[in-house]
């Protein structure tokens, strides 16, 4: 007859065998959390932007790339002030995450050691792109962190590309900060430069090939060629 020690011992050598398989597993979890997320300011990691934004480039929704970019923000480096730097990044992170309207809406911090955050939109029109833009710069300003941004609007299509779109919102915010910084970029009345092809025809209300995404998607965008700086695909 086995002795309850015999049961009790056995048992507890049971749970010891498990324990290092129990710390991996959480190691492996935290780690998947940090790649999802930015350590730092706990945005979206600019890792996951391609993705979420090819889906949302093949819905039906138009859509707008905001690439937000810290004025001045080497100070805080070059004078020595690290920490008050990255004060300054979390609060911009809250700022944002706090502005925006739709749960559609996506953040991400575009590298984990940068000052570039990416904006993600589901919008009606250029026109409400920039108004979103700008109510962002204001929120950041008033947070005493002052930071350009750059548009990158596209209508509904299948040739919309996250990558294009990006380089595209790069290229407005460049133009911004050469403007002096702390604005939008580009107005919505300066005319829309030539494209580099041709546009693609207008698509039904429904097109095929395309998804509807709905409110809380995982992974969305929306591009729009013609305003700012032509990018060759």
């Amino acid at each position: 007859m086995v002795s309850i020690d015999t049961l009790l011992l056995s048992a507890a050598g049971t749970v010891l065998a498990a324990i290092p398989s129990l710390l991996v597993l959480r190691r492996v979890r935290r780690l998947e959390v940090l790649n999802v997320h930015d350590w730092q300011t706990g945005l979206r990691s600019g890792r996951l932007y391609d993705d979420d934004a090819a889906l949302l480039c093949r819905s039906s929704c138009a859509m707008a790339v905001l690439l937000i970019d810290l004025d001045d923000f080497r100070r805080f480096n070059e004078r020595g002030y690290r920490e008050e730097g990255d004060r300054a990044l979390q609060t911009v992170a809250q700022v944002l995450k706090e502005s925006l309207q739709r749960a559609a809406d996506r953040i991400y911090r575009m590298h984990s050691a940068g000052d570039e955050f990416i904006v993600v939109l589901t919008v009606e029109d250029f026109r409400e792109a920039f108004r979103q833009a700008e109510r962002l710069r204001r929120a950041i300003e008033l947070a005493s962190v002052p930071g350009s941004i750059g548009i990158a609007y596209a209508e509904p299509s299948t040739q919309r590309n996250p990558a294009q779109l990006l380089r595209l919102a790069t290229t407005n915010k460049d133009a911004a900060k050469q403007r002096g910084g702390n604005s939008v970029y580009p107005l919505p009345e300066e005319p829309p430069p030539v494209p580099s092809k041709p546009p693609a025809e207008p698509l039904p209300s429904d097109p095929p090939g395309m998804v509807v995404v709905p409110l809380d998607w995982e992974t969305t965008e929306r591009v729009v060629f013609g305003h700012g700086p032509s990018v060759a695909p």
